[in-house]
């Protein structure tokens, strides 16, 4: 195992807190899972490595901003907002062409271009010519397909009530089988070939059209950010962490980059007196391991030759996930976010060459 401590200054950055929708907080500092991300795509990792993640640092000044938030919703909506086509319906990218807009809260349609503005001739005609032939394919299933279908189900239980009039080892019952099971796979074969159809001609195609909804939101933006992180991980890992690090280039959103300032190896000790946070820093300490009534920790605040309960904001932050039924579920780690705070020796508190106090999570 090795310890390595990134230095780091970003000019602005924000780290969304992920429970928050049009007003987009931030975290004070980058969440565990946020680095680990960070650093796992700066190597070009497509598998979790494991690490645990210590940082602390401190920012000047944090200000919201307002933009346009745009979404893209998981139902096509004919009469509002703006109608879009997507150049590959399976990534979520700004790769679109907008095809029109609706011009009032609702009350639009697209598709008989009632009160809506177009902007591209060429792909509204492909989304008409789409919804046409959506129109043709759901009459052509309701007044043939489903007849047919219903003509041969008919025609089998037919065949089942006359087959219940013979023994089964009969040739009559043998032969009504074989006119039951034939019939079974004409209407299924039908069936088949109408959804293959229908998803050929228009639900492969139906999938690049989408509604997209712009609104006005608000983003937290912390300015003028230090961050000091430490990563324990394997050798190997943290060698190509060190040999990556210049594709390190944001931390938060993909717009929020970074000053590298330092990465290397260090290595950690106990404090021979006590320890502070250095340059005004504040740290994620792991609650569990902060000192409270009756409970002895590695973090407390320094009062003289006296020790108190360290005191801050409670973050629960994300480190790493499972999946669970398609979701990512994430470990939380209750953490004391605080500037107040010291490291000594009998506490089992750490520190690395240059005095920085760590909390490995």
């Amino acid at each position: 195992m090795k310890i390595l401590r990134i230095k780091l200054k970003q000019a602005q950055a924000s780290y969304t807190r992920e429970e928050t929708v049009d007003n987009h907080t931030t975290y004070p500092l980058p969440p565990f899972s946020t680095i680990i991300g960070a650093l796992h795509n700066a190597c070009g990792y497509t598998s979790y490595r494991p690490m645990d993640i210590s940082v602390q640092g401190k920012y000047g000044s944090m200000q919201r901003e307002y933009y346009t938030n745009i979404g893209l919703l998981n139902n096509r909506e004919e009469d509002r907002n703006f109608l879009v086509y997507l150049k590959n319906p399976h990534l979520l990218s700004k790769g679109f062409i907008q095809i029109g807009e609706g011009l009032k809260s609702q009350g639009n349609s697209f598709i008989n271009r009632k009160t809506v503005r177009i902007d591209d001739e060429e792909y509204y005609s492909k989304y008409v010519v789409l919804m046409n032939k959506k129109k043709e394919l759901d009459e052509e299933n309701k007044n043939v397909v489903k007849p047919k279908i219903k003509e041969l189900k008919d025609k089998e239980k037919e065949f089942k009530t006359e087959q219940k009039k013979f023994d089964k080892n009969s040739g009559e019952y043998e032969d009504l089988k074989n006119k039951i099971e034939d019939i079974k796979k004409q209407y299924k074969l039908i069936d088949s070939e109408f959804k293959d159809k229908y998803k050929r001609e228009y639900d492969d195609l139906q999938k690049h059209f989408k509604t997209l909804v712009k609104k006005p939101s608000m983003q937290e933006v912390l300015y003028d950010v230090e961050l000091v992180i430490h990563i324990r991980t394997q050798d190997e890992t943290a060698n190509d962490i060190l040999e990556n690090i210049q594709n390190l280039v944001s931390l938060g959103r993909s717009e929020d980059f970074i000053e590298l300032i330092e990465a290397k190896e260090t290595e950690i000790c106990s404090p021979k007196s006590r320890a502070h946070l250095k340059n005004d820093y504040k740290i994620y300490a792991n609650l569990s391991e902060v000192t409270k009534e009756g409970n002895i920790g590695k973090f407390f605040i320094a009062d003289g030759d006296n020790t108190r309960e360290a005191k801050g904001t409670v973050y629960y932050i994300s480190k790493d996930y499972v999946i669970e039924n398609n979701r990512r579920v994430f470990n939380k780690i209750p953490c004391l976010y605080s500037s107040n705070i010291a490291i000594q020796k009998r506490s089992g508190g750490i520190i690395d060459d240059e005095g920085y106090i760590l909390s490995l999570n």
